[in-house]
């Protein structure tokens, strides 16, 4: 068995997997080479064969927490996070000190959305083993993803004051300062991150997107080194690519740029399972449900609650700087990107319902969607209570228009347009955290979606006349005034000048806009795209 474990460590799978075979045929049911053997399939692509004899060897040692957050790991892998979840927690039950699965706890409670849960067992880790850094950095990111900023901002300051030198520390205190608006606090981390650390392609990439770069500088050739030497397809290759696009997109060498841009984004294709066939079916089948004659046969929710104020469209279009205009209102506070509403979509129309998602909704009581309304409300105030006014900047929403319409009848719908190339050129210029724009980094994929998404809007504007507000952001650089007066006269809100100073307000933004919507309106990103010229024909060609 200890020979078996150490082949396993060295990465010898095929032969620690025949030692672990060879202990089991002298005893079936031994627990540690059912678990490891378990493991070593799950690691090789033999998950469900791997994950029953792991099951095994938990009940065969149940009181074993190290099984059970190996356990835990495996059935997060696979996507099954509640049950992860309570292989943890009966981890960390039995073994209060097993840092991995407190660790592991934390991570998949914020995953599941309980934001509440997962700074508790944060908390109580710090409390239990205060130079735990990892507990503290899970702690400010929790923190951050909450909307709770400057609380994020002190974890951070507490980390670094246990750990002045740890380069993640760094860059996490960037990030936040990034997000809270402080471009120079934030480049000041990055580098501070990158001093520790020179080849931290993350920090690399970070630097670039809040540092104009106005002229060949140390910092590029350095980043431009540590591009040369990353790996071909590796992670750390694409952070760069996407770090030098930016940095020679600022220098207007737009062929360089584009260059980059197209090195990065097929790195991360490759890392991306995405079907077009079937996208296109889900955006039909939204079409083909909430017709004409669906919502004059059915009544929406009678719910008068306008609290929530969603901005949709696609990213890239304008969606953060319209949210930020509004959010710029002293009766508005801005929640940015929120999952809340696909939540409430999620529980009350599970994508097993009676007759499929989103059709089966054919035979669902009206009631439904008031439910569906008030979980979401629910969610809404619990995590932001006492504003007259919330945005919920989403921009992926735009598909759920209609279940929006019939659960919150009241709530204001804001959809941000923006020309075709311009918004499709931005998105592919940008490494988007996690990977819900799986469409961005391939151009015909990316065009193939951008037309999905007119089509739909088209056939909302046609189903649900006046319900959703349509602004152009080549409108509002061109009569900014005007243009927020209007929308905000539309809101029902009374007018206050803040508006206009928007990029000075005092909010997080956690998109990929956070530095761009610090500075004043300008014209100059209007018409950019046509500097990448015959580059971008591929993407043109098939955009409607």
């Amino acid at each position: 068995m200890r020979q078996a474990l150490a082949l396993h460590q060295a990465g010898r799978l095929t032969e620690a997997e025949a030692l672990y075979r060879k202990v089991l045929d002298a005893r079936a049911g031994h627990a540690p080479a059912l678990h490891f053997l378990g493991l070593l399939l799950h690691q090789s692509g033999r998950s469900a064969d791997g994950l029953a004899l792991m099951q095994r060897s938990v009940r065969a040692q149940p009181g074993n927490a190290d099984f059970l957050n190996n356990l835990g790991t495996v059935l997060r892998d696979l996507g099954h996070t509640n049950a992860a979840a309570d292989q943890f927690r009966k981890a960390v039950a039995l073994k209060p000190d097993n840092l991995a699965a407190r660790d592991n706890l934390a991570s998949v409670e914020r995953q599941l959305g309980r934001f509440d849960a997962a700074k508790e067992v944060l908390r109580a880790t710090i409390g239990r083993h205060p130079f735990h850094i990892r507990a503290r950095i899970g702690l400010a990111d929790t923190l951050q993803e909450t909307g709770h900023i400057d609380e994020a901002l002190a974890v951070f300051r507490e980390a670094l004051s246990i750990r002045p030198k740890d380069a993640e520390v760094l860059h996490g205190m960037g990030v936040a300062l990034m997000e809270k608006g402080d471009l120079a606090g934030a480049a000041e981390h990055f580098r501070a991150a990158l001093a520790v650390d020179a080849t931290r392609a993350v920090s690399w990439q970070l630097l670039a997107q809040v540092k104009p770069q106005r002229e060949g500088d140390g910092e590029l050739s350095a980043m431009t080194a540590a591009h040369d030497k990353a790996p071909a397809d590796s992670q750390a290759r694409m952070q760069l690519s996407f770090g030098l696009g930016k940095a020679h997109d600022d220098l207007k060498d737009y062929g360089r740029a584009f260059g980059f841009f197209l090195e990065g984004n097929a790195i991360r294709r490759k890392e991306m399972a995405y079907d077009g066939d079937r996208t296109r079916a889900e955006f039909a089948a939204m079409k083909a449900t909430f017709t004409k004659d669906f919502f004059d046969r059915r009544k929406p929710s009678a719910i008068s609650d306008d609290t929530p104020i969603f901005v949709v469209g696609m990213p890239r279009s304008g969606t953060t700087l319209i949210e930020q205009i509004i959010a710029s209102h002293p009766q508005v506070f801005g929640a940015g990107e929120l999952t809340i509403l696909r939540s409430a979509v999620g529980k009350g129309f599970p994508l097993d319902m009676k007759g499929g998602f989103p059709a089966g909704i054919a035979t669902m009581p009206d009631k439904a969607f008031a439910d569906a309304g008030h979980d979401y409300l629910d969610m809404l105030t619990k995590r932001y209570p006492g504003y007259r006014h919330v945005t919920d900047k989403m921009p992926g929403n735009f598909l759920l228009v209609g279940f929006l319409h019939m659960m919150l009848p009241k709530a204001k719908i804001v959809h941000c347009a923006r020309n075709a190339v311009a918004t499709c050129l931005s998105i592919f210029k940008t490494n988007f955290r996690g990977d819900g724009h799986r469409y961005g980094y391939d151009l015909a994929e990316l065009a193939d979606f951008h037309n999905l998404y007119v089509d739909l809007m088209e056939h909302w504007r046609t189903v649900l006349p006046g319900v959703v507000h349509d602004v152009r952001y080549e409108d509002f650089v061109a009569d900014q005034e005007g243009q927020s007066r209007a929308l905000i006269d539309w809101l029902g809100l009374p007018w206050d000048d803040a508006v206009l100073a928007f990029h000075k307000a005092d909010r997080q933004v956690r998109t990929a806009s956070a530095a761009q919507v610090r500075q004043p309106m300008y014209k100059g990103s209007v018409d950019l795209w046509k500097q990448y010229g015959d580059s971008l024909q591929p993407l043109i060609g098939r955009l409607k």
